[in-house]
């Protein structure tokens, strides 16, 4: 089953349907079954045969990693994914940029959303996010929805 073109900016599960969840579930098994093979060791001296690469639904896109939490498995798997799928990934950590201590969030977002058109966080607090989030659909309403995940 086919997730429909625009989905919800995800901000909890609470926020979908069951059927949205079991959608996205399952095309996300989709994507990792494809994707297994490309993350397998290669031997030297043999060819990956008959492998399809996933649709590169990222090309050309920037996509900010936004972590207040450090989270190896979580910012390996979303660097990973974002190049499987042919965008590129930023990371900014908490000592990486000065959201809403040196720099406003407003600021922040302005920023963000004008050279990114996706975010990933990974945080503790939805606090900071939902008022960046607001900033930037506010100046950016052309963002692409479904890109922004927390």
């Amino acid at each position: 089953m086919a997730l429909p073109s625009k989905v919800p900016h995800l901000m909890t599960l609470a926020d979908l349907s069951a059927p949205q969840i079991t959608n996205i579930l399952h095309h996300s098994l989709v994507l990792k079954r494809r994707c297994e093979p490309w993350l397998q060791p290669m031997i030297a001296g043999t060819k990956r045969k008959d492998l399809r690469m996933p649709t590169p639904t990222l090309f050309g896109k920037s996509i900010a990693l936004l972590f207040s939490k450090r989270s190896t498995r979580t910012r390996l798997s979303a660097e990973t994914s974002a190049q499987l799928l042919g965008g590129s990934a930023l990371f900014l950590g908490r000592d990486d940029i000065q959201l809403g201590v040196n720099e406003s969030v407003r600021d922040s977002a302005r920023v963000i959303g004008g050279m990114c058109q996706g975010i990933f966080a990974r945080v503790g607090d939805h606090e900071d996010i939902e008022v960046c989030l607001d900033f930037i659909l506010f100046f950016f309403p052309w963002l692409e929805p479904h890109l922004i995940l927390f």
